[in-house]
């Protein structure tokens, strides 16, 4: 089995042309992609992509790097250390909810 007898995926499809995913799934029926199931496939010589899709902003073709863009930042603190206990207090007291009135146990009479 060659390539051309294997239908390609829509991943597929867009390395093959140079373009992202997103641009192939959102012209996949203009491109000629069928469905089976939950997934689309085409057929390469049935493939069809016009120009005009991606003429003002041409394929990438270097690789970008899979980097976390904040593996170089750095944590932003005050100075100062706070303790687990301390941290759960401040917590606790932002998500007391101010209602001017005593709450009543809703278990007790």
């Amino acid at each position: 089995m060659t390539a051309s007898e294997r239908a390609l995926s829509l991943k597929e499809a867009a390395e093959l042309l140079g373009v992202s995913y997103s641009t192939v799934y959102a012209h996949k029926k203009e491109m000629g992609f069928f469905q089976i199931g939950s997934q689309w496939r085409v057929w390469p010589e049935k493939l069809r992509f016009a120009t005009e899709y991606n003429s003002t902003r041409p394929a990438r073709t270097e690789r970008r790097s899979k980097k976390c863009q904040s593996e170089g930042a750095t944590a932003r603190t005050s100075g100062t250390s706070t303790s687990a206990r301390q941290a759960a207090t401040e917590l606790d007291n932002l998500l007391v909810r101010p209602t001017g009135r005593r709450l009543r146990s809703i278990t007790t009479n």
